[in-house]
């Protein structure tokens, strides 16, 4: 197979970016070992990012026994610029900024805006909301003190970010929605957008980059009790809404129909609404009585037991939960699923609740972002439309000091 020169151009600098976004303080050398490059190939490359002030040269190192100079420490340009994440919710939209390296600068939440009168015309009224929340971020943004290089959006639904397609999304009603025809030019930035649960694997991914976690399954479980606006055939109202995300050696997996995740429980059947069998007397009490929150939990819990033999992972990651249902959760486990700690021993695996964090998936979000910036693009030549090229970003960059981050309308 032939490999053109800027194949394995960008594919340098993809694995350079991110050895070093992934290991702060790190030499040339040590880059080279890692890579199993040539030494002049890593200098070609990290001259490449330093002219374009992607990553900057820090403090020097020791002399090593075999004497020669000091190696120079490398670490992320965190001025270089960053991304704004956004958590989309039919009732509440959430934002952060990252820095290039990660490191948030930013966050804000508030009320997603609504049109009624354009209810009937989903893609019309998606756009509305986009419109609107981007023209109230924008004067927050301006603020900042480094440029915006990019969006990035998770929201509850299935998308397709190789093609930029809202394959469908329920609470939206969006189907078919070529959104990066819509909105990838709409606001002067490149814009993706990513499934709400996968943007927990995403953020898992960023915080686990060793070798120890990358097998892992996250669980996102998020009330929608209060949520109004989530009144759409198919859907039971009220309850927790469930979705699941998958990585295997570090990889974020989407699946052929860009649907690995879509979760139904052991009890559902079809002619259920929602995404389990229990009764709708449960339902409806999940979030204010204990009995049936436990119940829910039996379901959801008995369900996953069979996904860790499958998957073997060494983590299953739950997120989305408040802090006070942790000992529940933890406690209805040991109780009523002893099934689940036993196979979840026998894996080598670890079941980890995390902390109660309102902007994860916008955090997830911004962090796809940066991850598929050291994603090597695919041999066969076809790109994603979720990878913006190094020479595309490095242009952007440099247009950094004029407007380009704008309102739609």
């Amino acid at each position: 197979m032939h490999i053109n020169n800027d194949f394995q151009r960008n594919s340098n600098i993809s694995h350079v970016f991110g050895t070093v976004w992934n290991n702060s303080e790190i030499s040339r050398i040590d880059i080279a070992r890692k890579l199993e490059l040539y030494r002049s190939t890593v200098s070609n490359i990290i001259g490449t990012l330093l002219e374009n002030n992607v990553i900057c040269e820090g403090e020097r190192g020791s002399v090593t026994e075999k004497g020669g100079r000091k190696p120079v420490f490398l670490s992320i340009n965190k001025a270089f610029g960053c991304i704004i994440g956004i958590e989309l919710q039919t009732n509440i939209f959430t934002v952060v900024a990252l820095t290039f390296d990660g490191k948030q600068i930013f966050s804000m939440q508030d009320e997603t805006p609504l049109n009624e009168s354009l209810i009937a015309s989903p893609e019309e009224s998606f756009l509305f909301i986009m419109d609107h929340i981007v023209e109230k971020i924008i004067p927050e943004i301006e603020k900042l003190p480094v440029p915006p290089l990019g969006i990035c959006i998770g929201l509850p639904g299935i998308v397709d970010i190789d093609k930029g397609i809202i394959i469908r999304s329920d609470p939206f009603s969006l189907k078919s929605f070529k959104y990066a025809e819509s909105l990838g030019k709409r606001y002067g930035l490149p814009l993706f957008m990513e499934n709400d649960a996968k943007c927990c694997a995403w953020l898992q991914c960023a915080l686990h980059n060793d070798a120890g976690k990358r097998d892992f399954l996250c669980v996102l479980a998020k009330d929608y009790q209060e949520n109004e606006r989530l009144d759409y055939p198919g859907n039971y109202k009220n309850g927790i809404g469930v979705g699941l995300s998958i990585s295997m050696n570090g990889r974020v997996m989407h699946g052929h129909n860009y649907a690995i995740g879509e979760y139904i429980s052991r009890t559902w059947s079809r002619n259920k609404k929602g995404q389990t069998g229990l009764p709708e007397a449960v339902l409806n009490t999940i979030v204010t009585s204990e009995d049936s929150y436990k119940e829910w939990l039996i379901d959801l819990f008995s369900t996953l037991t069979m996904f860790v033999p499958l998957l073997e992972p060494k983590a299953i990651f739950m997120h989305g939960q408040p802090a006070v249902r942790k000992n529940i959760i933890t406690n209805v486990i040991r109780k009523e699923i002893p099934q689940f700690d036993d196979v979840v021993e026998r894996c080598g695996s670890e079941f980890i609740i995390m902390d109660e964090n309102q902007y994860e998936i916008a955090q997830g979000a911004a962090l796809m972002f940066l991850q598929k910036m050291f994603e090597i693009p695919d041999l066969e030549g076809t790109v994603s439309y979720s990878h913006i090229s190094w020479d595309d970003l490095f242009a952007l960059q440099r247009k950094s000091g004029e407007k380009l981050f704008h309102g739609g309308r």
